[in-house]
């Protein structure tokens, strides 16, 4: 059994939270510490989604069911595609994982469009890591 414990991007959390009609919400056995949110897993795939919401219902982005995967030569962060659930979408690259922590962790073009413009390729996010 292994976890990935990652804060996905704190700026981002502290905004949606600000809103009026803000939620972040866990489901599916992910949970918030205060660490980072938890994911449950197996090896290096994740089970659970966070799903933040606002501005009465034009923002919704989840990010479900996680999985670091190799390819290329490099580490991708790949979530569910929220409308393709049979789909993996690579979100982010992670510069440098050791096995335990990923460092360097930024957007893929894919991960941006599920924010409809105010996050580009290449934005930081927060550093993760898989405890086991």
């Amino acid at each position: 059994m292994s976890a990935l414990v990652w804060g996905v991007k704190q700026s981002l959390l502290a905004y949606v939270r600000s809103m009026e009609d803000g939620v972040v919400a866990t489901d599916g056995g992910a949970t918030a510490s205060p660490a980072g949110f938890v994911f449950p897993g197996d090896g290096l795939e994740f089970a659970g989604s966070v799903t933040l919401t606002g501005h009465g219902g034009m923002m919704r982005v989840t990010l479900a069911d996680p999985r670091l995967v190799e390819a290329d030569g490099r580490w991708v962060l790949e979530i569910a595609d929220p409308d393709d659930p049979g789909v993996r979408l690579p979100f982010a690259l992670v510069a440098t994982f050791d096995g335990v922590d990923g460092t360097g962790v930024t957007l893929t073009a894919d991960g941006a469009d599920l924010f409809f413009g105010p996050y580009g390729a290449g934005t930081a996010l927060d550093d993760l890591s898989v405890r086991g």
